[in-house]
């Protein structure tokens, strides 16, 4: 007789089921457990890698290197080509006015002054024979204006004699009548031909001043080109220093040629490269200083340029005061440019954290554990050679790493 067995408890049914419940549970709550809790990571932080956090005076300014270079640069160009014959200076030499720098040899412009000089002496015995005979011609006309002169006075001498005889009764009066017309007529022929002689001394002369001025002026025009050959010798046009200066004995240079510079060494100027970054916070005028053998001087922007090539701009920058008077052209000298003006801020030292983190983030030390920081949301602000402007995120006296973000990763808290 079969017996019946009373049913088996549900949760010993599907006891294999609850416990593959449990277990799925567990494994969800661990893997939120773990997702939840910080990423923590366990490295070597060195004492120097930590800061803290100070409110202090702020300035903001950028450190450049810039380069001593003279107030003014001269172009030195050659005013005739040729041959270089023989070089004086060399790059870095100093130069006074006038002092020859290289010279140069030409046959062919000498072959082409002599041919000019040669035009110009036969010119020239051409005005002179033709200034002779303007000369002998004026003798001519004064001596014929003198012959008319006396013809005019004997004629009226003589008209006077024949009144006289006429009154005398000595003579007609149709006798006189013809005394008269032959004397008006013979007056106004020679009043004419004095006239004539006259306008042809006043063209005489005109014709001797125009070869004069003709002969003035050919007389130049050779000058000038024989000062071509002065031109052979190339001579600097100030007191300066001579730079880029490279040519050699037998190399042909050619006419408006650039062989040299000459830099101006009354003043000095600096002249910087800046990053674009700063496009729009430097400007003329803007102060900057410098330090040189523990002394510190002032200086101004006095260009900028506003053209960025190669992610950068250049400005140049005076002297407030006299420069030193041991600097020299070429010199690198560590520029100190402010941006802004000094007033208390709150901030942290630089490090290389801020290539990590872009400026969003720190860690933060652990007040209650000195062995333990912990990742904290900032923003920064302003920035200098020093030091970075914290804007929010952080307080006075908080101490922060600012090294070692390259083996952090993703890391929340670190410990050591």
């Amino acid at each position: 007789m079969d017996i019946k067995l009373p049913p088996r408890p549900w949760y010993k049914r599907y006891r294999y089921h609850l416990l593959g419940a449990c277990l799925l549970i567990a494994l969800i709550g661990y893997a939120i457990y773990v997702n939840l809790k910080p990423r923590t990571l366990r490295l070597h932080i060195d004492d120097d890698q930590i800061a803290v956090v100070v409110d202090t005076t702020f300035m903001e300014y950028t450190n450049i290197d810039g380069t001593v270079t003279p107030i003014s640069t001269l172009r030195i160009n050659t005013a005739e080509g040729g041959i270089v014959e023989d070089v004086m200076c060399r790059s870095g030499d100093m130069v006074s006015r006038g002092d020859t720098i290289l010279t140069l040899s030409n046959p062919s412009l000498i072959r082409q002054l002599e041919d000019e000089r040669m035009q110009y002496e036969q010119k020239a015995m051409t005005y002179r024979r033709q200034i002779i005979e303007m000369q002998q011609r004026a003798i001519t006309l004064r001596q014929q204006a003198m012959q008319a002169q006396y013809e005019l006075s004997r004629l009226e001498k003589s008209f006077a004699l024949e009144q006289e005889e006429a009154h005398m009764g000595m003579k007609s009066k149709a006798q006189l009548e013809v005394a008269r017309d032959e004397y008006n007529y013979k007056t106004q022929s020679v009043r004419l031909t004095l006239e004539s002689l006259s306008q042809d001394s006043v063209l005489n002369v005109i014709s001797l001043g125009l070869i004069e001025q003709q002969m003035k002026i050919d007389q130049r025009q050779y000058q000038q080109q024989r000062e071509r050959l002065s031109s052979l010798a190339v001579v600097a046009p100030a007191d300066g220093q001579i730079s880029e200066l490279n040519v050699a004995i037998g190399q042909q240079l050619g006419s408006d040629q650039c062989i040299a510079s000459l830099g101006i060494l009354t003043s000095y100027k600096v002249t910087a490269r800046m990053n674009e970054y700063y496009t729009d916070r430097i400007t003329d005028g803007q102060p900057a200083t410098v330090v040189l053998h523990g002394r510190t001087h002032k200086l101004h922007v006095s260009h900028t340029s506003r053209q960025v090539t190669n992610q950068g701009f250049d400005i140049e920058l005076m002297f407030d005061h006299r420069p030193p008077d041991d600097l020299r052209p070429g010199a690198t000298l560590r520029l100190q440019i402010e941006l802004g003006k000094p007033g208390r801020a709150l901030v942290v030292p630089r490090g290389t954290f801020y290539a990590t983190t872009s400026g969003l983030w720190i860690m933060r030390l652990d007040p209650h554990h000195q062995h333990r920081a912990q990742r904290t949301p900032i923003r920064l602000g302003r920035q200098n050679p020093r030091w970075y402007e914290v804007v929010e995120g952080l307080t006075a006296g908080d101490r922060v790493v600012i090294g070692g973000y390259e083996q952090m990763g993703d890391a929340e808290v670190i410990e050591w």
